[in-house]
């Protein structure tokens, strides 16, 4: 696989083994309850969305969750967003909750989720009241061309800003989060950058999860479908050639088991009372 894993270390601190297999097991079947209820709210309203990161992994590979996957992963077309937004806000189940800046005053995520409310997973964000089990909606944005690094660095810095104003900053107080940006130069390219004008036009799609994953416009649209866990649901047009973008040419290949990482290491079921 590609550099993906090394880079995923970073924010995904477990081996698998370390959440037990009936965790994992509710972790799985919950997500797959919360999918079928977010895939009738697409349909009913006509959301286009693409299976994406580990979900799309396992879909072309076994047709079922990677067995350490510990999320689901979809993105959004740009021009749905606000719609899914609003719709899976008045039409979920009372037993799930779209995690945003009006349901969670402190987020920062820089996409939505949508969280199960009766399930804690560990360790989870002490700013957030809702730590559920989850669902992640990455927005699919177009970019032009000579600007994606521009982009992708401005929005980096906004996180990171966001973060830590919002008490998600692992600790760190603005000026010591500013501290660290300048250490990696990120600040000073994002705050330097002119836009060019020899813009020809051309664009990119990006991917706005952690990962920024860039793509080419005739790999997206229009949609094609896949089987994950016996649904059928939408993705990319040319969905090997994302899954070989975002984690390598070799993307089928198993990792190593040292490289099975996951993000949590216990959940918990909330009383619903």
């Amino acid at each position: 696989m590609s550099e993906y894993l090394s880079r995923s270390k970073a924010y995904k601190g477990f081996h698998y083994s370390a959440l037990p297999a009936d965790m994992m097991n509710y972790l799985h079947a919950r997500t797959l309850e919360m999918l079928r209820c977010v895939k009738d709210v697409f349909d009913k309203h006509g959301i286009r969305y693409m299976i994406c990161g580990g979900t799309l992994l396992g879909a072309l590979t076994t047709g079922k969750f990677i067995p350490w996957d510990d999320d689901i992963d979809i993105c959004l077309a740009e021009e749905c967003c606000d719609d899914a937004k609003r719709f899976l806000m008045s039409e979920l189940p009372e037993s799930m909750i779209v995690q945003c800046n009006e349901t969670e005053p402190c987020y920062y995520h820089g996409w939505l989720k949508v969280r199960d409310k009766h399930s804690r997973t560990f360790p989870g964000e002490d700013s957030y009241k809702y730590n559920g089990v989850w669902i992640d909606l990455y927005k699919l944005a177009t970019v032009p061309e000579n600007e994606t690094i521009h982009a992708i660095n401005a929005e980096h810095l906004s996180y990171l800003i966001r973060r830590c104003k919002r008490g998600g900053g692992d600790g760190f107080t603005l000026d010591e989060m500013f501290k660290r940006i300048y250490a990696n130069d990120l600040l000073r390219k994002t705050a330097g950058y002119v836009p060019g004008t020899s813009d020809d036009g051309r664009i990119k799609y990006i991917v706005w999860s952690a990962s920024k994953i860039i793509l080419e416009p005739e790999w997206c649209f229009p949609e094609t479908t896949c089987t994950f866990e016996g649904l059928t649901l939408s993705t990319f047009r040319e969905p090997k050639k994302y899954l070989a973008r975002h984690y390598g040419d070799d993307y089928e290949r198993l990792p190593s088991d040292e490289d099975r990482r996951i993000s949590v290491n216990r959940v918990e079921i909330v009383s619903s009372k």
